[in-house]
Parts: structure tokens; sequence; C-alpha cells
């Protein structure tokens, strides 16, 4: 019998769409989606699917009928999400994710509702607190409150951030307070800046700790870095919008690392724990920080940056795994997640 198959046609390739942000004027961590849509799409590529681009503009994502008629025409039987919002409006991330998980396509990364939760400093906080899992104490703000009443409720230092904001948009050289008598300006001029209000909580002024997550639940650590500021010199003690955006920034080319021992299984087990509270699938970062030798939780991160040189990618590949691997483990997440919600949430039918 002859074993040769030289003459069996080639079997068809799997379409996916690659859906990322598309607006004139963006922001550099807007425009930087794009760059990682090009990279991810050679690496989909390889493992053998056909990569249809998905543009999403503020056009299109305003007529839900039209977006859905998007991912309806393609053919696609997955979409890969590297659609992060847009620069005049952030929740546009989970408004995209609704029209998706609407068509019922599997789609990467987390669904609409935790991108949602994790978008609001306010909701994240709440939901980790009836979770038990440590965040520092804060207060929101609002256009009118009295920054003041700070004084009442935190210890200075603070740091001011926008309470619906995401890639450490509006973290700069205003954010940290240590001055009573700057307090008022700051608390001002950030509210200016971000209406929809503002989350001011105490500072921690010890290492940063950064954890991955892979996994539906269980989750899978990929990773834990960590920043020791008490070794730089020169630098602002926290990661601003420069330092993830700006090669002028000295802190663009830090590269965390590895954290091994007592102190990064902690921080895995309190990421862990705030990925369960929030309800965190396919993949996911929890950022800490530490103060008197506690760790808290100062951010989950729902749709981190797959770029090449971005925290996520390069954790993976500390633990072993190549730029295949780390792509291809991402869809087979999102194809799982789709099953599992075809079979009632059972691990298999």
């Amino acid at each position: 019998m002859n074993s040769d198959h030289s003459s069996e046609p080639p079997q068809k390739r799997r379409t996916i769409l690659a859906a990322a942000a598309l607006e004139h004027e963006a922001r550099p961590d807007v425009t930087d989606a794009l760059r990682t849509r090009e990279w991810v799409s050679k690496i989909l590529e390889q493992a053998g699917w056909h990569v249809l681009p998905a543009d999403v503009t503020p056009e299109l994502l305003s007529s839900p009928e039209r977006t859905a008629s998007l991912i309806r025409s393609s053919g696609a039987e997955c979409l890969f999400n590297l659609f992060e919002g847009f620069g005049s409006y952030s929740g546009a991330e989970h408004r995209f994710m609704t029209i998706v998980e609407k068509e019922g396509i599997p789609c990467t990364g987390n669904p609409a509702s935790v991108l949602k939760a994790c978008l609001s400093k306010d909701v994240t906080t709440e939901r980790l607190i009836q979770n038990e899992v440590p965040v520092p104490a804060g207060v929101t703000l609002f256009p009118g409150s009295t920054p003041s009443w700070i004084l009442e409720k935190l210890r200075l230092p603070v740091f001011l951030k926008p309470l619906s904001e995401d890639g450490s948009v509006g973290i700069d050289g205003g954010s940290l307070v240590e001055d009573a008598a700057r307090l008022e300006e700051s608390v001002l001029s950030k509210l200016a800046d971000f209406p929809a209000g503002i989350r001011a909580e105490e500072f921690l002024p010890g290492s940063e700790y950064s954890v991955s997550f892979m996994g539906n639940g269980p989750y899978r650590p990929v990773g834990v870095s960590v920043i020791d500021y008490g070794n730089m010199e020169g630098c602002r003690n926290y990661l601003d919008y420069g330092s993830k955006w700006d090669p002028k920034s000295p802190l663009y080319d830090l590269t965390p690392k590895k954290a091994e021992g007592e102190k990064a299984r902690l921080a895995r087990e309190l990421a862990d724990s705030a990925g369960k509270a929030l309800g965190c699938r396919g993949y996911f970062r929890v950022d800490l920080r530490e103060k008197d030798g506690m760790l808290f939780v100062i951010d989950v991160n729902p749709n981190p940056d797959l770029s090449a040189g971005g925290g996520f990618m390069r954790q993976c590949r500390e633990s072993g795994m190549s730029e295949l691997d780390t792509v291809s483990a991402i869809v087979e997440l999102a194809l799982e997640k789709a099953l599992r919600g075809a079979c009632g949430g059972k691990s298999s039918c």
C-alpha cells in the first residue's frame, strides 16, 4: 500500500480575526497594539491560521450592527483580541467585547464583564476587599470633592490615579504627593484631566511585583518579576506612562528581574486570589507593591500588552515557552472557554 500522501488535497487553513484599535492621532499605547497585531499575526500564520485583520475604529464601534456584521462576514472561528479601547474612551474595550460575545465567536482573553470591572478602580478594590485580598487604603474623588478630605482618611504620601483608565494613562510626575501643601493643586489638576474621577491611595514605597497567568481556572502562573526601586537612583520610584511608551523616559529600558523565594511565592498566591476575585479568564497580569514586608495588590490587568518586548511575553520566555507556544496556548484557551460555555461550564461534553 502506498503511504505517499502527496496526492491528498491540502487541508484548508482555519481563519482567525485579529482585532486592534485604529484611530487618527492615536496615543502611543493605542498605536502599539497595531504593531503587536502585526507581530502576533506572523506567529498565528506559523501556527497554521489564516489571519484576517479587523480594524476597530470609533466609527465602526459606534454601530454595533456594523461591528457584528464584520465578525460574521469574516467566517472566522476565533477572534484574537488586541483591542484595548480608544485614547478618548477606554470603556470601548468592554463595549467591543460585548458585541463579540453576542455573536458567539470564541475570543481570546477576558470576557466583557471582567474587562469592565477591572477598568474601574472602585469596582476592582471592592471585589478584592470582599475576597480578603489586601489592597492599599484609598478614597475616590470626583469634581467638587474637597481635597483636604484625603488627609482625614490617608497619611502622606498618597498616589493619585484616574479612576477608569489603564495602560498607566494619567500616571506622571504629579501622581505622587508627599507634601500637604501640594495636595489640593495636584488633586484639582488630576480631576480637570479626568473628570470621571480619580483614586487617591496610600503610597507603598517598597518593591513592585508583577505576576502573569494563563488559564480559565485553575490558573497557571507564567512568572513573577520584581522591581527594587531602592537600587535605582535619579528615577521615580514608580512606573509612569512614559516608562511604558516614551523611549526618552529613564525607566523605558528597565527590565524587571525574575523574582524568587518566599516573596515571589506570596505574590503568586495573592495574585491568584485577585484573579479569582475578578473572574479572570484566558490570560492576565496582577501588580503588587510592598510596604513593611507586606504585599498589596495595586492593579489587575485583564488585557496585558502582548508585544514582543512586553512583560507578559518576557515572563513566558523566562518560563521556557516560545512565542509560538504562548500565542497558540492563548488561542487554545479561547476555544476551550467557548467549549465549556457550550457544555454548561463542564470541562468536557
